[in-house]
């Protein structure tokens, strides 16, 4: 028997970015709802790469797939000889797609431990691709550190807008678990709830990694799963392992 027959799942991510998950929760038997919360556009293209070419980087540090996907939009993979870091499993296999090595992955999903663990030296110049709506941390650490930093926004998350009766139509098909893999869909979501004054059922929720999960208790939603590897993969097996 499929391990998530006729489980009903929210799926917020952007619109090209979902099919591998919808795709997977199908064979498991489950029926993806695709609601994407945000658009993704690409932003400072001419900058990416002047920016990367002007300046003999010791390390780039990639915070998500998406950056990843639009710094090599614009940069040819053979180009970089960088050292790179990441956050997250998915964001490195998106790296190792393209026949590029890691060096460095934090032992947890977030910025927090990147910044702490990732073996930099003082003087060391480290280049940032990333989203405008990003937030300072890891910038304002590495500094601390003595590390010159370079960042530059190369993409925007755009909130998708919904209507009352759009987001009531979604929500009226009996969900059973919503998911989230970035602070932004869960920022939106609730947003949007709290717009229309619409109130969640008992529907499960679960999201893609620790900070996705402090961003979903910051808007005072109650999580019932954080995946422990923090790709697709790990957060379907999240799912799976409520209907065991």
């Amino acid at each position: 028997m499929l391990p998530l027959k006729r489980v009903k799942v929210l799926v917020p991510r952007p619109i090209g970015q979902a099919d591998d998950f919808s795709n997977k929760l199908i064979e498991l038997g489950a029926e993806p709802i695709l609601f994407p919360l945000i658009s993704v556009e690409a932003i400072n293209k001419k900058e990416v790469k002047s920016t990367y070419e002007a300046t003999a980087f010791d390390w780039i540090i990639f915070t998500s797939s998406i950056a990843v996907q639009f710094f090599f939009n614009v940069v040819k993979p053979e180009d970089v000889t960088t050292k790179i870091a990441v956050v997250g499993t998915s964001t490195k296999q998106e790296i190792e797609k393209l026949g590029l090595k890691v060096s460095f992955i934090p032992s947890a999903a977030t910025a927090k431990k990147l910044v702490k663990e990732i073996p930099l030296n003082k003087g060391e110049k480290v280049f940032i691709p990333r989203s405008k709506i990003a937030g300072t941390a890891i910038v304002e650490t590495l500094k601390k550190r003595g590390v010159l930093v370079t960042e530059l926004s190369t993409y925007n998350n755009v909130p998708v807008d919904y209507t009352q009766e759009q987001i009531e139509e979604v929500l009226a098909q009996n969900i059973n678990v919503i998911t989230f893999t970035s602070a932004s869909t869960v920022e939106n979501f609730v947003l949007l709830l709290r717009k229309y004054k619409i109130k969640l059922g008992a529907q499960h929720i679960v999201t893609i990694g620790p900070s996705t999960t402090a961003a979903a208790q910051k808007m005072r939603l109650e999580v019932d799963k954080t995946a422990e590897t923090h790709n697709v993969d790990g957060l379907i097996e999240a799912i799976e392992s409520m209907y065991k």
